[in-house]
């Protein structure tokens, strides 16, 4: 209702502005014509929103009739009308979904015959996943959820793949990692119980950096890549659990600290150029912003003191769950290592840059973290200082950097990492009130004072 009447405001300040002469007719005929896009804009998308919801209802009542006919048809019948629905669905997709594409290459305009083919191709998707379901069900197939979701996840991916459609290769991502926490909660109850489908499971990093983030490129979905670096990351950092490795007592300390480097490194290090048949840099930004923030987890985390004390009494021990899933992430670390050299050759070779060598230097720092205790250093806590000096010095070169360009978004994310520093390791170390409240008031001035201060510089 508010952008309703805003929009009609806009339309009768713009006719009073070209009478007062302000706006030639042609600013006007833009304006009005951006306008009557950003309009066509939100319709479309409220189109797809209602289309998805009734597609989801759809996929509801295929089920439920299913379960309604159970005692009445054979099961063959019933695979047969839910093969029927899923090539009627896909076949009438892709049709409604390639002629808009068809129009446009000609000059056509593009019809909206576009949002329900896509919305159909969703609906696909989705009565996949119901088709896996039931016939494992209706032929007694002994089947774990997790292979059935990861056997979903592919199907979807190829699509994806096939259709270059951003929200199918986003969907088929969150399918497989919903796949690999199940399969992660039901892993100590294996046994020896070994398939293609767990090993594919076990190896679930390499699979998302080889095969999502090209998806992501293909589709040029900006989102679909975000989530893909960040799964890969957190997934990674679950199968080698690095911060077991940070004590003297344990022979694996290279397996943290490949876990520590191989985020950031193949994050900074990465161009699209690499890719055949890619000649624009799509994703390189997005993937330098996603390293730089993951440095500053890394500093963050490894600043904490009870990391690095004894197992008996630290909380980051944990018990590692079998010997084929460190097996495993040796193997996706001997493949990412690779990927990871390649990729910083190929930026060596470009052009000598300083930043790459000080966040080069940073990712060494943070590699180096599990060896630390072995160098007994007189110095006490020197791993905790290290890297709390790090994490302040990361956040005063945003702050200088976001001063340098005027950005906001880096300087209060500079400010607010550095806050955030300061009361936390006063929690840890569990100061008296006193000095507490003095400390959360001076944050509290220090971050007013300047605040204020940047934005009037900016201004």
């Amino acid at each position: 209702m508010l952008l309703d009447n805003f929009r009609a405001k806009l339309r009768n300040s713009l006719q009073v502005w070209r009478d007062a002469g302000i706006i030639n007719d042609v600013q006007y005929q833009q304006i009005t014509q951006y306008q009557a896009n950003l309009e066509q804009t939100v319709q479309n998308r409220s189109a797809k929103t209602v289309i998805v919801l009734a597609s989801i209802l759809i996929v509801t009542g295929a089920i439920t009739f299913i379960a309604a006919i159970e005692q009445v048809v054979t099961r063959e019948i019933k695979v047969l009308l839910l093969l029927s629905l899923l090539a009627a669905s896909n076949i009438t997709g892709f049709y409604l979904w390639q002629q808009p594409i068809k129009a446009q290459l000609e000059g056509k305009p593009v019809f909206r015959k576009y949002i329900l083919g896509k919305s159909l191709l969703i609906l696909n998707a989705l009565l996949l996943g119901v088709n896996l379901s039931v016939i494992a069900q209706l032929f007694h197939i002994n089947q774990a959820n997790y292979e059935l979701l990861l056997m979903w996840g592919a199907g979807v991916t190829l699509m994806a793949y096939s259709y270059e459609e951003q929200t199918l290769a986003i969907f088929g991502l969150v399918i497989v990692l919903v796949c690999y926490l199940i399969f992660s909660n039901e892993l100590p109850y294996l046994n020896n119980d070994v398939n293609w489908i767990v090993i594919i499971l076990q190896h679930i990093p390499l699979l998302l950096w080889v095969v999502f983030v090209p998806l992501a490129i293909w589709c040029k979905s900006r989102t679909c890549f975000i989530l893909t670096a960040i799964a890969f990351t957190l997934t990674l950092l679950f199968n080698i659990k690095p911060l077991q490795y940070l004590n003297t007592t344990n022979n694996f300390s290279w397996l943290a600290a490949f876990a520590f480097v191989l985020p950031p490194a193949l994050l900074w290090s990465y161009d699209d150029l690499l890719f055949p048949k890619v000649s624009k840099r799509y994703f390189q930004r997005v993937a330098r912003n996603l390293a730089l923030a993951c440095l500053c987890i890394f500093f963050y985390i490894l600043g904490f003191n009870y990391h690095w004390q004894a197992p008996d009494l630290t909380l980051s021990y944990i018990k590692p769950v079998n010997v084929s899933l460190n097996n495993a992430a040796s193997i996706d670390i001997a493949f990412l290592s690779v990927i990871a050299v390649t990729q910083w050759l190929f930026l060596i070779q470009q052009k000598f840059s300083w930043k790459n060598l000080v966040i080069l230097s940073w990712i060494v720092i943070c590699g180096l973290a599990p060896f630390l205790n072995y160098l007994y250093i007189d110095i006490p806590d020197v791993s905790v200082i290290l890297f709390n000096a790090m994490n302040i010095l990361f956040c005063l070169l945003l702050i200088r950097h976001a001063m340098q360009k005027r950005e906001r978004k880096e300087f209060w994310g500079g400010v607010l990492i550095l806050t955030l520093l300061v009361l936390t390791r006063m929690y840890e170390y569990q100061t008296d009130l006193l000095f507490g409240s003095l400390v959360l008031t001076f944050c509290g001035l220090a971050v007013i004072g300047t605040g204020t201060w940047f934005e009037s510089r900016i201004k």
